[in-house]
């Protein structure tokens, strides 16, 4: 495969939103806790430093390359903890986890709940500051995305998952009440992040098929996430924002169109046909991925498979980039770059 290094990955991601192949697929592994490891540090230490942050988000594209750049440790969490959750330290190689669901028990009102600013009291701030500091070291060269939760897992996070589709069927008005709130937070955070120059990754893997199914996606998920992405968009936000879940998403294209999202995740189980023949010459950016617990395990016979059945099924697609899950903090960094260069062995791209 032929390696253009003269390309800057900030060119290469522009011209594939155009629908253009400048000499190859894009590679884009998803690195959060991975950046802590980078560090030798903790995934909590990192995800409390904006300083550290930063450093993690720009020394991983030192290490990998890769051609989108995201700023974030426990990329669920910043918007939950500032509503109330509490969120365990992170300490060694544990990610940061929400440990409370504030609203799971006892009588309460979702129009009670403050809608909280950035402060000494949550991490609003410090993610906001550390993709400044990302934009401002890095951004002319690469795309930067931030991380946040989407209103639909922040809701999950405060009420808990089998109370919130509980109250679906026996108070959905109550439902619709904290998603309102939850997305008055979502909307704010958001605008900051993109008045930074980043693009915004909206974390939604609550709403995962077959964790829900459609219909609740339908009334419950993608009317909110719309919100924030119009917000976004109506700042003309470059990247364009993305709705990140696992799962089979091809069931749900439709709605990410609906919503207006730029970019969206898909594993290598996705039906791409059935994407390809909805999205037409919708400038929407599809990212393939593939299994990153293989990537750690270094089971390379069978990732070669998966990747060469994920270019197979990709094939002359302008709009697509290489991607895997989460990158686990376990995982050396040759193995990331071995996966690099499978992929890029596999590319199957118009301009190939």
């Amino acid at each position: 495969m032929r390696e253009t290094s003269f390309i800057k990955p900030i060119e290469r991601m522009n011209a594939v939103r155009e629908g253009v192949i400048l000499d190859r697929w894009p590679w884009v592994p998803s690195v959060y806790e991975h950046g802590a490891r980078l560090l030798d540090k903790s995934p909590g230490e990192v995800s409390r430093s904006a300083a550290l942050m930063a450093q993690a988000a720009c020394t991983a594209y030192q290490t990998y390359g890769h051609e989108i750049v995201s700023v974030g440790i426990d990329i669920y969490n910043i918007e939950a903890e500032a509503f109330g959750c509490i969120v365990s330290d992170g300490a060694g190689k544990s990610i940061p986890g929400v440990t409370n669901h504030p609203l799971a028990e006892g009588a309460w009102k979702p129009s009670e709940l403050e809608i909280p600013q950035p402060g000494p009291g949550n991490r609003l701030g410090v993610i906001t500051e550390a993709v400044e500091r990302v934009v401002e070291r890095i951004g002319d060269e690469v795309w930067v995305y931030a991380c946040m939760g989407g209103p639909f897992s922040q809701a999950v996070e405060l009420r808990g998952f089998e109370a919130l589709i509980a109250d679906m069927y026996e108070a959905p008005e109550s439902v619709h009440a904290l998603l309102e709130r939850t997305t008055e937070l979502a909307v704010q955070q958001a605008c900051r992040l993109s008045q930074c120059g980043a693009g915004i990754n909206l974390f939604e893997s609550w709403a995962t098929l077959p964790l829900i199914d459609p219909s609740i996606f339908e009334r419950f998920v993608i009317p909110y996430n719309q919100r924030v992405i119009h917000a976004v968009r109506e700042g003309d936000a470059t990247p364009p924002p993305a709705v990140i879940l696992g799962g089979d998403t091809a069931r749900l294209i439709d709605y990410f169109l609906r919503a207006g999202a730029g970019l969206i995740a898909a594993d290598y189980m996705t039906d791409f046909a059935f994407m390809r023949q909805k999205l037409g010459d919708h400038p929407m950016i599809i990212r393939g991925c593939v299994d990153p617990k293989m990537i750690e395990r270094g089971q390379w016979p069978s990732l070669e498979a998966m990747i060469e059945k994920l270019a197979e099924k990709a094939t002359g697609m302008a709009r697509f980039v290489w991607g895997c899950g989460c990158v686990s903090y376990d995982t050396p960094p040759e193995a990331l770059l071995r996966f690099k260069q499978l992929a890029l062995a596999a590319d199957r791209s118009p301009a190939v």
